[in-house]
């Protein structure tokens, strides 16, 4: 199977240095599973933490890097019950994988960008290591609680703030934003109500946030209100790149772009149709993921250069049709070609057809 992956991959890796500028010096990483049709599994199809909510049916997890475009660059495919919970998904999957990229292509240095599932003590001391930088998202309501104070006085609830403080998993980043302050004021004051309403109703009383039990009596989690009142606004993310290589902007910026990838996966499962996997063979299985993976790459390069989506590409090209017409008495035939408007010319332009 590697014979036939690894010169595919080098050739779409070769059209992302040329056509993209892609260098190394930044991919984005992230994984998604993958469900089979199917109630029998193997050693390689096992079900578990589903992002599809299939947890009874059998799966793999693909572990995908992308450009900051969304262009996609390399994968690894790994057993469906390897990792069973969300959290430690990404973190497992991340390290092998970033790690055989980096070697394959002899890299120096790299700056992973991925989402807070991967952060975790030992993450960090793989990733320093094996000279791997990060960017992450970070989830400021496990910051002990002096922490959390500072970050929030320094945001001193200034729109566009932005703050950077040690902390055990690298330089924390925050910013603040009025925007979102207002959204997460929404939602928390939401759940204050519900959980006061649960309060008042012991009999109907369900997990809910900010409702605990004390003195074998429910009651509001005045702490963690208090606590999460301090984090409105604010969005974090850890990295271990210096503020010389990189200031709280760039920071934000490049984890902003974390997107590109989530979009990746939504043509992937969508347009491609990745999934419902209907092999069983492991060899299949894997050669129907790298087929994807070139579609993947088609696609993404089309949108890239057209600024169009993909639906929006294979519509306007469908739209140009020949027909045949024959002459019964000499036999000649006479092809007529659909008059192409100027959005189909332009789409065939770019993608210099």
């Amino acid at each position: 199977m590697q014979a036939i992956k690894e010169p595919i991959a080098q050739k779409i890796l070769s059209i992302a240095k040329r056509e993209f500028n892609f260098n190394f010096s930044l991919i984005f990483y992230d994984v998604t599973t993958l469900y089979f049709e199917s109630d029998r599994a193997d050693d390689f199809r096992k079900p578990g933490f589903s992002k599809d909510n299939k947890f009874n049916k059998p799966q793999i997890i693909l572990g995908l890097i992308v450009t900051r475009e969304g262009f996609p660059l390399w994968y690894q495919i790994f057993e469906g019950n390897k990792f069973k919970i969300l959290y430690v998904l990404e973190g497992h999957t991340l390290i092998p994988i970033i790690k055989d990229f980096k070697n394959k292509h002899k890299v120096d240095a790299i700056t992973v960008v991925a989402d807070a599932a991967m952060i975790s003590s030992e993450n960090i001391k793989l990733l320093s290591s094996a000279s791997v930088n990060y960017i992450v998202g970070a989830r400021l309501a496990n910051l002990p609680l002096s922490l959390i104070k500072t970050v929030s006085t320094k945001s001193n609830r200034s729109d566009g703030m932005k703050t950077r403080v040690n902390a055990e998993l690298g330089d924390l980043i925050c910013e603040y934003s009025e925007k979102r302050y207002r959204k997460d004021k929404r939602e928390m004051d939401s759940y204050i109500r519900k959980a006061e309403s649960l309060v008042k109703q012991p009999g109907k009383i369900k997990k809910t946030k900010y409702v605990k039990i004390q003195n074998q009596s429910y009651q509001l989690n005045k702490p963690l209100i208090e606590k999460n009142k301090l984090l409105l606004g604010i969005k974090g993310y850890y990295t271990n790149l210096e503020q010389s290589e990189a200031d709280e902007k760039t920071i934000i910026e490049h984890y902003h772009n974390i997107w590109h990838i989530e979009q990746a996966f939504r043509i992937t499962k969508s347009d491609l149709q990745i999934r419902p996997i209907y092999h069983y063979k492991k060899e299949i299985i894997e050669l129907h993921v790298l087929i994807c993976f070139m579609a993947l790459a088609v696609c993404k390069y089309m949108e890239l250069k057209t600024k169009q989506s993909t639906r929006s590409i294979l519509k306007q090209l469908k739209s140009v049709t020949d027909a045949m017409i024959k002459n019964r008495f000499n036999g000649q035939e006479i092809i007529l070609r659909s008059e192409i408007n100027s959005n189909t010319e332009t789409i065939l332009e770019k993608l210099r057809i």
